[in-house]
């Protein structure tokens, strides 16, 4: 029997979307982002210029209802400051059931949002959609991972927030010897270093074969500040060639979880 969701390429229901609002804002430093709904769950990416991708990720278990045609890709671009501000459309405070349908490549995005306090209040939100453009893949499959790190996220927080402001470039110092974690910033005339090792009580897990130093722009690293606010741990790792993975975890009351995903490109040496 038709239960009505083959019309669709996108049917998706949850009991609140609170949680998937305060995910989007944590990734929203640009206007739009690519939407991808697969199988396993919804994916949404922004980009910092070449440098900088993030990634808010929703699985497939965290909604009431969800069904994806596997017979079509189901990717487009859609304002993702439009969609967070449909998802708190009654307020931060209010929490409203959501279901979410996208019917075909150029259809737009359908919200119909309807608060828990009041049962006959129901809203729906067209969203337009557009062709994605394409993602980069920064992922090198022919790289290996030479160091990985697990960070409470409120003292993760904490020491971002205690990094100078003034400062450019930070760089990273991991090492399997004490102290294990040098994290040095440097400004036009600042420079500034905070150790962490492995006994910290900020640091659930840390593996490192050898020594390895990785720079980034700080800026760049600033941008899960958001997200770190409504984590509970990040697990950062480090490839070869440089690249640098914060994956964030943010964990629901019902013990489901949504994730979002950093990568962030090194700077090369001069």
């Amino acid at each position: 029997m038709d239960d009505g969701t083959s019309q669709y390429y996108l049917t998706a229901s949850m009991d609140s979307g609170k949680s998937f609002c305060s995910l989007l804002k944590a990734i929203q430093f640009q206007e739009n982002a690519v939407f991808c709904a697969m199988p396993e769950g919804l994916k949404l990416t922004v980009e910092e210029g070449k440098c900088v991708q993030a990634s808010a990720y929703i699985p497939a278990d965290n909604f009431t209802e969800y069904h994806v045609r596997d017979d079509v890709d189901v990717l487009f671009k859609i304002s993702i400051a439009v969609l967070t501000e449909c998802l708190n459309i009654f307020g931060a405070s209010e929490e409203s059931s959501l279901k979410m349908y996208y019917r075909s490549e150029g259809s737009p995005l359908l919200l119909v949002l309807q608060p828990q306090s009041v049962h006959n209040v129901m809203t729906d939100c067209e969203i337009a959609t557009q062709t994605a453009d394409s993602i980069l893949e920064l992922k090198d499959e022919d790289s290996s991972e030479i160091a990985k790190l697990v960070l409470k996220a409120t003292a993760c927080g904490g020491l971002l927030a205690d990094l100078e402001r003034s400062c450019d470039v930070i760089e990273l110092n991991l090492s399997p010897d004490h102290p294990n974690v040098s994290i040095i910033t440097y400004g036009m005339q600042d420079r500034s270093c905070i150790d962490v090792p492995k006994s910290s009580d900020m640091v659930e897990s840390f593996s490192c074969d050898k020594p390895v130093t990785l720079r980034y722009q700080l800026p760049h690293i600033r941008l899960i500040m958001k997200a770190l606010a409504i984590s509970s741990k990040v697990v950062l790792r480090c490839s070869s060639n440089g690249l640098l993975l914060l994956q964030l975890k943010l964990e629901k009351e019902d013990q489901r979880q949504m994730f979002s995903e950093f990568y962030i490109v090194p700077l090369l040496d001069d």
